[in-house]
């Protein structure tokens, strides 16, 4: 199979992007996929940082195991929704797809199997707008027999996608005036946090890239490939992280990472059964009852 470039980003927490080295290391597959780590600058008005991305940048350059390790680290602080966005475009424009992954992730045995096999299987159907690694607690509904399933919004926890589909996206959004009639069937498409997350990232109080990849998603029409058990363990809600604080609202079912072969749907299309489990996960009762958790743990 040829495999997949994987892209990872990394910034100022030495010791989670070990973890999410070691556990790529622990795919057979990695052997055969090239790596390209991008690491962001300090930012110099946070004390003791650039010492952190210093041990960082050393840790990336002893990384083997794989076929082929490049990294690049910035000068300045261009903050991760650019870095992304500029690191994934410079990547998937030469191979014609990639696996992208930030520090905080740690991946099953069976991480690269999976997203290799999906990014194979519907590299020729538009339709499919990524291949997404994590997946949140959902019960397999009666007579669902696949081992995967279709959702609505993607999801940037360990995910994969095509240079057709990523150079689809809009990331200027403007005049963004012309998307505020969008503001309630983005939130039913994708979940209550949606069209917030977009118009915060408008206003500069984030920013995300994610969610204008969503966003892109939605008004194309695409869906994304989940796992029905999650290959990814979001090791990143420890309060240090760029979009995660120290508690979460998403659960998840780790798969043991021993299987290499996947039943896929019959049909690309979301089952009404699932999705629904995945949107309660940003309701807006979930949401209040996670603020109110943030303030109690913070």
């Amino acid at each position: 199979m040829d495999y997949a470039p994987i892209v990872l980003f990394a910034f100022n927490r030495p010791d989670r992007l070990k973890a999410t080295v070691e556990s790529l290391l622990k795919n057979e597959e990695a052997k055969g996929c090239e790596l390209f780590v991008f690491v962001d600058g300090a930012r110099m008005d946070k004390e003791g940082e650039k010492e952190k991305v210093d041990e960082v940048q050393g840790i990336v350059k002893e990384i083997d195991g794989f076929k082929s390790v490049h990294y690049r680290f910035s000068d300045v602080n261009k903050g991760l929704g650019n870095s992304v966005i500029a690191g994934v475009s410079e990547v998937i424009n030469k191979y014609g797809k990639a696996i992208i992954l930030e520090d905080d992730l740690v991946l099953t045995p069976n991480f690269l199997a999976y997203m290799n096999l999906g990014l194979e299987r519907y590299k020729n159907n538009e339709r499919v707008f990524s291949i997404c690694g994590y997946s949140n607690r959902v019960e397999r509904p009666k007579n669902y027999q696949a081992d995967t399933y279709f959702c609505s919004r993607s999801s940037s926890w360990g995910w994969g996608t095509w240079a057709d589909r990523w150079n689809s996206v809009d990331w200027t959004l403007e005049p963004f005036e012309q998307y505020l009639k969008y503001k309630h069937q983005f939130n039913r498409w994708g979940g209550s946090d949606c069209f917030g997350m977009l118009k915060r990232w408008h206003e500069g109080r984030n920013k995300s890239w994610a969610i204008r990849f969503c966003f892109n998603q939605f008004l194309q029409g695409k869906v994304s490939l989940f796992p029905i058990q999650s290959l990814v363990i979001n090791d990143g809600f420890d309060g240090e992280g760029t979009n995660c604080k120290k508690w979460s609202r998403f659960k998840f079912d780790i798969d043991n990472g021993g299987k290499k072969s996947f039943v896929y749907p019959e049909n690309v299309s979301v089952d009404k059964r699932i999705l629904k489990q995945v949107l309660a996960y940003n309701s807006i009762s979930k949401r209040i009852y996670s603020k109110i958790m943030y303030l109690l743990i913070s």
